[in-house]
């Protein structure tokens, strides 16, 4: 049987292939497409040769797509193959894949499909740079991720379009969180495990909780902004709770995924911040009495990045394989994100998509191995090989198409 992790090359983004099953019938779903540039160079290229092993002249099935949240660096592939499908519909041509169900949630479903004035405009393509040109200095203070989701909310649309275009089965099996709301991926402990055959995914992350408390906290801000004196304070208003760091719906919004296979399990973290997908597992009744999970594979959250990780997340969520998908850039995976690792994990293997990189990735990650050497840490460090459009790392049977 197959169950393995297929990791591409996305740069500073994160694009992921599932592969599971029969290997003789196996099955793929698609976890986030990277940023601009990856659909082209890598995720297509590495489709189109699966189509041509498993599916010929057919279209290529895929069991699912999937978008952890709307930030460029995780939906643009996702776009790009979404927009080709739907080219491909105007032109009456038969499609390259089908998708059996796409699981997104996007900023304007989970607020409750309110229009922010502020933000509405944004092109499609807009980039974090882009915020600039709202002429708004309350933003200039906002978290980065935060700033890059927000200029993603555009994107977040235009998937919404071509999923519409697509008739494409949305968000199932969940259920409205309230009435007249979109149906929202979330992890509460009343939601249904989704089977895949004998593939059990088990939403961890937004909870319904959560994004009530977010849904509420959002119809008091929108009812406080408008009974504002004027123009200025209605938008500072709206714009401290977009960046408020404990409620912002970006913060709120990674889906985060504990996939199992047989006794093999997966954790698939987006950018989810560490306390919020800890908070999740232990909702889940997922750990045991000491408080802990061991996985096979662990995605670690947000590449690396040591806003969304502690020592104490890695000492309680252990795993045989770390990934990383990072280029360096925004000094991902950061150095107290591998100081971290060095202190509290003590063997398997940590993955990463790119040795050599931006801002002196390539003598950051040689220093942080020597390092493990020196302090008698197990932990190996394995690299993508630069010709490879991915790395595969397989829990069963190896992938072979």
């Amino acid at each position: 049987m197959l169950f393995s992790l297929e990791v591409l090359e996305a740069k500073y983004g994160d694009c992921l292939l599932l592969h599971f099953g029969d290997p003789n019938d196996p099955k793929s779903i698609l976890i986030d497409g990277g940023p601009p540039g990856v659909y082209s160079k890598t995720l297509k290229p590495r489709l189109m040769a699966i189509k041509a092993k498993l599916a010929g002249d057919e279209p290529l099935p895929l069991a699912m797509v999937m978008i952890s949240h709307a930030d460029e660096d995780h939906i643009q592939g996702i776009i790009d193959l979404t927009d080709s499908m739907t080219d491909k519909l105007s032109e009456k041509e038969q499609q390259d894949f089908i998708i059996d169900n796409f699981w997104f949630n996007s900023f304007d479903d989970i607020i409750g499909n309110q229009q922010i004035p502020i933000i509405k405009d944004l092109k499609t393509s807009a980039h974090a740079a882009d915020i600039s040109s709202l002429q708004i200095p309350q933003f200039d203070n906002a978290p980065e991720h935060i700033v890059a989701v927000i200029a993603s909310t555009g994107q977040g649309r235009h998937i919404r379009d071509n999923v519409a275009k697509l008739n494409l089965s949305v968000n199932a099996p969940f259920q409205n969180l309230k009435p007249g709301n979109t149906k929202l991926v979330r992890g509460d402990i009343k939601t249904k495990n989704l089977h895949i055959g004998d593939l059990e995914i088990i939403v961890v992350h937004p909870t319904a909780q959560r994004l009530q408390e977010l849904q509420t906290q959002w119809d008091k801000d929108l009812k406080k902004a408008a009974k504002a004196k004027s123009k200025e304070e209605s938008k500072k208003i709206i714009v401290s709770s977009l960046i408020n760091n404990d409620k912002s719906p970006f913060n709120l919004s990674s889906i985060v995924c504990l996939v199992k296979f047989g006794d093999k399990k997966m954790l698939l973290t987006g950018d989810g911040r560490s306390d919020d997908i800890y908070a999740g597992l232990k909702l889940k009744g997922l750990l045991d009495k000491d408080g802990k999970i061991h996985v096979d594979i662990l995605k670690m959250p947000h590449h690396g990045s040591k806003a969304d990780m502690t020592p104490e997340f890695l000492m309680h969520v252990t795993a045989d394989h770390y990934v990383v998908s990072a280029s360096g850039k925004f000094n991902n995976p950061d150095q107290e994100t591998l100081d971290m690792m060095d202190q509290a994990v003590k063997k398997g293997t940590l993955h990463l998509t790119n040795h050599d990189g931006e801002l002196g990735l390539k003598k950051k990650m040689d220093d942080f191995i020597e390092k493990l050497s020196s302090n008698g840490n197990a932990l190996q460090v394995a690299f993508r090989n630069d010709a490879d459009l991915s790395f595969i790392i397989n829990l069963e049977d190896k992938v072979n198409f």
